[in-house]
């Protein structure tokens, strides 16, 4: 092996360490949601190529509205799921859906697209 194909062999290998932590392990930051007018939790979510933000934290046995805007016409951002909560809810592109209810249990709770492929996480302490 020569030595440029060494330096483009480890560069390769560089670049996709990088890649892997960069959207798998890399920190990411949560949102603290505080009880506003009412003693509801409220945030605003957009869907576009992910949810933004993705992890979010909440006070448990306050209740909790999620306004979901979907900015994207992907099949799979069609539908956000909370299967710990038994709700769903279809989310039309370029319009506001709203998702309430009270997270009654303390932990951390997944939600996601119909496919899997977009996730985000409900911390309830």
């Amino acid at each position: 092996m020569t030595t440029i194909q060494i330096i483009v062999t480890l560069g390769g290998i560089a670049l996709s360490g990088f890649i892997a932590w960069f959207f798998w392990l890399a920190p990411k930051g949560q949102t603290r949601i505080l009880a506003g007018k009412g003693g509801v939790q409220e945030v605003a979510i957009t869907v576009k190529g992910g949810y933004t933000p993705d992890i979010i934290v909440v006070k448990a046995g306050q209740p909790l509205r999620m306004r979901f805007t979907r900015q994207e016409s992907s099949s799979c951002s069609e539908t956000v799921l909370f299967p710990d909560f038994n709700r769903s809810a279809k989310l039309p592109e370029g319009e506001e859906v709203v998702v309430e209810f009270t997270p009654d249990k303390s932990g951390e709770f997944g939600f996601q697209c119909q496919m899997g492929m977009l996730r985000g996480k409900l911390i309830v302490e």
